[in-house]
């Protein structure tokens, strides 16, 4: 086993907590597990390490075998000379098992002190509806909260996917689709619109350059280079990964990165130009997508995000909610985001500041939302 910061036991559980890579057998263990994701992958500590984070493995042992695991990412706050831990859509374990529950509350207490930390943030990728994983992170100190603005690291509350395995594959989907989903894949294709996927560093630098232009012209953020430079270095270079560009007559009309991990797909950002959209550019491109990750492995395709729980057709939104229900997608309303409070001053300071800039961010998001229906 690699060294350790810290390790203890609990129950007959070995509690361990540290920075060393602890090898394929964390993946192993988080693609195979029913609340696996890749946001608790090697793969994304890497990539948060190379963008200002500082990874740290906590790790559940029974008898040699990992029973549970948490990336936990560690970000120095320098006005307050203390730092914040997050963990990104984890802990993996067994919610049902309480031994395991208790451990993991162990060793993140352990974690948070050692660390400086008066905040521990997380937002599992469990579904709303799930039996016990509410009481049993409560259990452990951590409470539900709702947060917004600048002050919001986590992920998105409600995600959009396509059960694959549902339809037995892609045959299956496709013959299930919406009909006009249907028509334009395939004028896409009889129109001469082909799929090209790349994994070259250069296919980083040309999807990067089409994000920006897709984010100028319709007026929202979109990360830095650097963020996508690690995407490619720890995911996209590793096999994890792809770009698509949807190509007509050597013009890259529409681009997506795809990246896969255990049986699911991501969907992770995408950008499109006005230009060739009569062609029906992205809806080949998804579908292609789609067959790829399902040739791969894949029994699920995530879509990721959407905003509300209940899509109007008012909202500014709704064409990508819209979009994405055209492939059959499905809602998940996961259980939300927690805080594990460590220094009750500096977390009620903290509160204080957020609230201070939600409003203001609020205000701009509604004006922003409204200049674009009027636009």
């Amino acid at each position: 086993m690699p060294p350790v910061t810290g390790g203890g036991d609990a129950g007959g559980l070995r509690v361990s907590v540290g920075t060393a890579d602890p090898g394929e057998r964390w993946d192993a263990f988080v693609a195979t597990h029913p609340n696996g994701h890749l946001m608790q992958s090697r793969a994304w500590a890497g990539l948060r390490r190379d963008t200002g984070w500082g990874p740290h493995f906590l790790s559940i042992e029974e008898g040699g075998s990992l029973r549970g695991a948490a990336l936990c990412l560690q970000r120095a706050i320098p006005a307050m000379g203390l730092s914040l831990l997050y963990i990104p859509r984890g802990p993996v374990l067994d919610y049902n098992d309480p031994g395991i529950v208790e451990a993991f509350g162990i060793g993140l207490q352990r974690v948070a002190r050692d660390h400086g930390a008066f905040l521990v943030q997380t937002d599992p990728a469990i579904a709303q509806d799930h039996p016990t994983a509410h009481a049993a992170l409560t259990h452990i100190g951590l409470h539900r909260v709702e947060k917004h603005g600048l002050f919001r690291v986590a992920q998105p509350l409600r995600v959009m996917r396509i059960p694959l395995d549902a339809y037995a594959g892609t045959e299956g989907l496709l013959a299930a689709l919406p009909h006009k989903t249907r028509y334009n894949i395939g004028l896409a294709a009889r129109r001469g619109v082909t799929i090209v996927p790349r994994t070259d560093r250069e296919a980083c630098l040309t999807f990067h350059s089409l994000l920006k232009a897709a984010a100028r012209e319709k007026g929202y953020p979109v990360r830095g280079l650097k963020f996508h430079e690690a995407i490619w270095t720890w995911c996209v270079r590793t096999g994890l990964g792809e770009y698509l560009f949807a190509e007509h007559e050597g013009r890259a009309l529409a681009a997506i990165q795809v990246l896969r991990f255990g049986t699911t797909a991501w969907y992770m950002y995408g950008a499109s130009s006005r230009e060739g959209r009569e062609l029906m550019p992205t809806y080949l491109l998804q579908w292609e997508a789609i067959r790829r990750a399902w040739a791969a492995g894949c029994r699920c395709y995530d879509m990721r995000g959407v905003y509300s729980a209940a899509p109007d057709r008012k909202d500014p939104e709704y064409g990508v909610y819209e979009f994405k229900r055209k492939f059959n997608a499905e809602m998940v309303t996961f259980i939300g985001e927690y805080d594990l409070v460590v220094r009750p001053c500096a977390y009620a300071a903290w509160r204080l500041l957020e609230r201070a800039t939600q409003r203001p961010a609020a205000w701009g998001l509604w004006l922003w939302n409204r200049l674009k229906v009027s636009a």
